[in-house]
């Protein structure tokens, strides 16, 4: 029986073993909602690999095509803007996705959706996966 236990242990602590990196390179996700006509502001991320995806399902775009999630570096209390993620109106509907490979892992990154200005209403879900 003590035998038993003994490799039961040692095969569980070699599979921790071999799974900790797998778990440690698992992305983070944010998922949101958004009802908007301008902007709107989703959160500050600590990116935990050197790429973000945001993949949004639309409801309602509106009567307007296109949007953007800015994605701004957070360095020494400056807001710099480092790229956007662009989502345009298609016939093959949703999901749509774009990948922006301008953050590195460790830096922390504040992201906003911003449309035109043009009182028209876009409404969905996404997530970013950071």
């Amino acid at each position: 029986m003590k035998n038993k236990i003994t490799k039961l242990i040692g095969i569980l602590t070699i599979t921790f073993v071999l799974l900790m990196p797998i778990a440690a390179q698992a992305a983070d996700t944010k998922s949101f909602t958004f009802d908007m006509v301008h902007v709107l502001g989703i959160g500050t991320f600590t990116s935990t690999k050197d790429s973000v995806k945001g993949t949004v399902n639309m409801s309602s775009w509106g009567g307007d095509t296109y949007f953007t999630i800015h994605i701004y570096e957070k360095s020494g209390g400056s807001n710099i803007l480092v790229d956007r993620l662009g989502f345009t109106k298609s016939s093959a509907g949703s999901p749509y996705t774009d990948t922006s490979y301008s953050v590195k892992k460790g830096n922390k990154y504040g992201y906003e959706i911003w449309k035109n200005q043009n009182k028209k209403r876009i409404k969905g879900s996404g997530s970013l996966s950071y």
